[in-house]
């Protein structure tokens, strides 16, 4: 939980829960918690079972104070839990504020972000405040390799992201749109995170019915459960089809696909990547690339709106997209950096403006 701005609000509410759920698994497993919160220092605590039946907090290490989203911090939070705490299998959680894949030297202001943001109280912006999605594949790389990993955070299903860390997990879980500041229902997950790999679906579809079951902006939920070994398959597929479409997606209109972030005009980052994709294939890449997606993305969801953004079922496959455009000079560079960027094959483009 990197809670160093302004989610800290919420830490103790979803700690609550926590509790609540642990109370009710009959597993005998560990939840182990990592906790850096404003205006205190960190804390890496375990829950534990008490003979009558509640739930308690037991510190295991107090941190100095520390930026928890630098590549070296998080490895050592990660390397403690394991050393400490070994298993037969592991689920990881990331909670903060999220961006998706988006670089955190692309936009100078501290209310944006992309995975985790530590000391939001800086009055300048410092991009070491923030983890690109290519450190965070660089501070998994000292775990085990995840059965899940869960991003409590917003926009974090991308085909970009789900790509990076395909290694470092089984499945990712993940909103490819925002998720609202209440975050998940610990209370209603946290029994099946300790249960079999086949019931691990029931993380995401119990986020989404928690929240479609709300009234009002609160009923603003979509989630993805995405495969991690079809990635590379999911890839390859693109790759034919940019290949074969070269030219129309140099010059592809988006205006009528799908959004997922709700951000100004001209830096938009996240469409729905079935719809931009498939908006230039024939017939029969549409069918291969849907079977894939099927094959990739194992549960979606999402209600009609996201605030106040419409979705359309339609058009709707759990995962989000970037397509390269002549005015984000900062988002182009970075996305030639990302692993996804030459696997999918959109170094094959040849952009007009380039």
């Amino acid at each position: 939980m990197i809670a160093d701005n302004t989610l800290a609000g919420n830490v103790e509410a979803n700690v609550d829960s926590m509790m609540s759920g642990y109370k009710a698994t009959k597993e005998a497993a560990n939840l182990i918690v990592y906790v850096d919160e404003a205006g205190k220092t960190p804390v890496l605590f375990k829950l534990e079972k008490n003979s009558n039946g509640s739930v308690s907090k037991t510190i295991i290490k107090n941190y100095p104070e520390q930026n928890s989203v630098d590549v070296t911090v998080m490895q050592g939070v990660l390397s403690d839990v394991f050393n400490n705490f070994r298993a037969d299998s592991y689920g990881l959680i990331l909670w903060s504020h999220g961006y998706s894949w988006v670089p955190s030297s692309s936009t100078k202001t501290i209310s944006t972000r992309w995975f985790g943001q530590d000391n939001a109280t800086k009055t300048q912006y410092d991009s070491n405040n923030f983890m690109d999605i290519t450190d965070l594949n660089e501070a998994l790389s000292v775990a085990p390799k995840f059965d899940f990993i869960l991003f409590d955070a917003c926009l974090m299903s991308g085909v970009e992201v789900a790509y990076e860390l395909k290694d470092r997990a089984e499945y990712i879980i993940a909103a490819p749109t925002e998720i609202i500041d209440l975050g998940f229902p610990y209370n209603r997950i946290v029994e099946p995170m300790f249960g079999s790999k086949d019931n691990f679906k029931e993380l995401a579809i119990r986020y989404f019915d928690y929240y479609n079951a709300m009234n009002g902006l609160y009923k603003s939920a979509t989630i993805a459960m995405i495969k991690c070994s079809e990635m590379g398959n999911l890839a390859m597929i693109t790759k034919n089809i940019l290949a074969a479409h070269k030219s129309e997606f140099s010059t592809l209109p988006t205006t009528s696909i799908q959004l997922y972030d709700r951000v100004g005009a001209s830096s938009h980052f996240a469409y729905d990547f079935g719809q931009l994709i498939g908006s230039v294939a024939t017939s029969a890449e549409q069918s291969a690339l849907q079977k894939q997606l099927d094959a990739t993305v194992v549960y979606k969801a999402t209600t009609d709106y996201f605030i106040d953004l419409r979705i359309d079922p339609l058009h709707f496959s759990g995962l989000g997209a970037y397509i390269p455009r002549q005015e984000q000079t900062a988002y182009n560079i970075f996305f030639k950096t990302l692993s996804w960027y030459q696997a999918a094959g959109w170094d094959q483009i040849q952009w007009s403006w380039e």
